[in-house]
């Protein structure tokens, strides 16, 4: 996936328009700034471990992120095998950020809007509103084991 940056200005992000905003794959350089950017935000607990941080994001099939200028303001990761199926397990915008259409570009980018593979996730935080807008559905028949 290429980076490229991205000049707002559609009707959807009005709210950003005359900002420059560069939505990327994560690289390795990217994992001190995008932990502490996480810790920031509320997900201390899952990355508060450098090392631990470091192997998740070696082992995660698709990264995206957002940066405006030189500050992370959103970040988006999934496990895909490219055919069949993928699983969003983590997305992030920065609260003063959030309503802008950087959730829905992270998540676009993130899936390249394939609708070959069905997409599933462990939506939180009362984000239900923001899947169902984006094209998710709940589901009944799917299971978890969750970690202890």
């Amino acid at each position: 996936m290429r980076g490229f940056r991205l000049r707002v200005s559609t009707t959807t992000e009005r709210a950003l328009r005359d900002s420059e905003m560069e939505f990327r794959p994560v690289t390795p350089t990217d994992y001190e700034p995008l932990r502490q950017f996480l810790s920031d935000i509320g997900w201390q607990h899952r990355v508060s471990d450098a090392e631990q941080f470091n192997k998740m994001m070696e082992n995660t099939d698709r990264t995206v992120v957002a940066v405006d200028g030189s500050r992370i303001i959103g970040f988006a990761r999934a496990l895909c095998d490219e055919v069949s199926n993928g699983y969003i397990s983590m997305v992030a915008v920065m609260p003063e950020h959030r309503g802008r259409g950087i959730g829905r570009e992270l998540i676009q980018r993130l899936t390249n809007n394939d609708d070959t593979i069905t997409w599933v996730l462990r939506a939180g935080r009362d984000s239900n509103g923001f899947w169902e807008r984006i094209g998710f559905k709940s589901s009944d028949i799917a299971m978890e084991k969750i970690r202890s």
